[in-house]
């Protein structure tokens, strides 16, 4: 028995295989492992040899940022503790070779951009020296993939007939891959949105906004998520994600309320990150990034936020048109509103680079398992999703190419790809009634 793309997971046990039990694909949930395997021997940033005097980039990629900040949170002096963004006391501790046991260009650097709370998580890494932590870190970012797959495969049942070669396609995304080189934490929010949509895909939101509420370490992911659901009158979700982050705010204010202070003065200064030197539009991918990208050096600042903005209410209204209705959190149709609100997260961000594109491989794959029996549930749905199929297949595709498109052409392809998915989900879905099935649009 086929899932249809608007039914309730939990109308039927049968599988898309048509077996009532599915063994869990074990081997294929460990080759994200066996790509950081990979990675770890084969990346110079994994190597380091002692013949080496100044390495051109760090070793690990952007973990020494995480490692640096969990080491100062953890500093045996109060004072020190306290400078964790002083830009200059961090530059020191970045380029002490006795500490990171390396040394690299004194001209570089990365400025901690994180709250207080997560580099106070991150001091249990700063245990090991860093050239072992970055490869400890590897292996759990590694695992988180492996852990949003095995949860998607045994609490979403549509999935089941999709895990496994989407896996294996995964580990082609060239955004994973980025990721994973780099020491991004990209497949942790790969893994806490997974998560977040298996809760409410159960009817549990308290603990789903709970779970949620842990990407607040980036807080500008959780708002357009946090935001729709509080509007759908999402209540228990929303408590319970204010919960999470008002726990983790007190106790590290508790911990040093001076640290709040310079890492809100930090804050103050984000929306102007696109215009500074180190910044890259064209592995940007949200809207004000994309337009600095297109129109700097042709408007003023303001004009490209003029700009930026209007396409963003844009945005926002093919999220309205798409979360329509009472929201049903156990039907496929839900799958494709969280996709849409994922899509629109990328967008709609301050700040998105190429490498947080990993969260992307949650929404293609919820949207890929409503695929096969979308033609029989919705008017005109066959010709809908083959396009939006289409548009998912070239963003997949060509992630690894987006950077070198935007250099060539000074614009970032991928939006047109992303607001062209909501507008075809837009379209597509039909909007639910008070009972929880859908109507059918005119």
């Amino acid at each position: 028995m086929p899932f249809s793309p608007l039914q309730s997971s939990t109308d039927s046990d049968v599988d898309p295989s048509g077996s009532k039990t599915v063994s869990v694909p074990w081997l294929g949930l460990c080759l994200p492992l066996i790509l950081m395997a990979a990675i770890i021997f084969l990346s110079p940033n994994f190597r380091h040899t002692e013949s080496e005097t100044v390495r051109a980039k760090p070793l690990g990629g952007d973990l020494v940022q995480d490692w640096v900040g969990g080491y100062i949170a953890g500093a045996g002096e109060q004072a020190d503790r306290e400078r964790l963004y002083d830009l200059k006391f961090v530059k020191s501790v970045q380029h002490d070779s006795s500490i990171v046991g390396f040394s690299w260009p004194e001209t570089d650097y990365f400025p901690m951009v994180y709250p207080p709370f997560y580099y106070q998580a991150m001091q249990p890494i700063t245990l090991v020296s860093f050239p072992i932590a970055i490869k400890v870190w590897g292996v759990i970012c590694a695992i988180a993939v492996s852990l949003a797959a095995f949860l998607l495969f045994q609490f979403y049942k549509p999935s089941r007939g999709w895990i496994g070669i989407g896996i294996l396609a995964g580990l082609f995304f060239f955004p994973l891959i980025t990721c994973l080189t780099m020491g991004q934490k990209s497949t942790l929010l790969l893994l806490i949105l997974a998560a977040t949509f298996v809760l409410l895909h159960h009817n549990k939101p308290l603990p789903a906004g709970m779970l949620f509420g842990l990407i607040a370490f980036k807080p500008h992911l959780g708002i357009v998520i946090g935001l729709t659901m509080l509007l759908k009158r999402q209540w228990a979700f929303a408590a319970g994600a204010l919960l999470t982050v008002g726990l983790m705010v007190g106790i590290s204010w508790w911990h040093s309320p001076s640290v709040w202070h310079d890492y809100l003065s930090v804050v103050s200064g984000m929306s102007d990150y696109v215009e500074s030197g180190g910044y890259r539009p064209t592995q940007s991918h949200s809207l004000w990034g994309a337009m600095q990208l297109t129109f700097s050096g042709l408007a003023s600042a303001w004009v490209v936020k003029a700009i930026a903005g209007a396409i963003s209410i844009t945005v926002l209204f093919l999220l309205w048109r798409i979360m329509r209705g009472p929201i049903e959190t156990s039907s496929q149709r839900f799958a494709c509103q969280f996709s849409a609100m994922v899509f629109a997260t990328v967008m709609l961000s301050p700040h998105f680079y190429t490498y947080d594109l990993t969260i992307l491989l949650l929404p293609v794959l919820l949207i890929a398992t409503s695929l096969p029996a979308a033609s029989k549930t919705i008017r005109a749905s066959k010709t809908y999703f083959q396009l939006v199929g289409f548009l998912l297949v070239a963003l997949f595709v060509l992630a690894g190419m987006f950077e070198q498109i935007a250099d060539q052409t000074g614009f970032q392809f991928s939006i047109v790809l992303m607001i062209g998915v909501l507008v075809v989900l837009a379209i597509a879905l039909p909007v639910a009634s008070a009972s929880g099935s859908v109507k059918q649009q005119n």
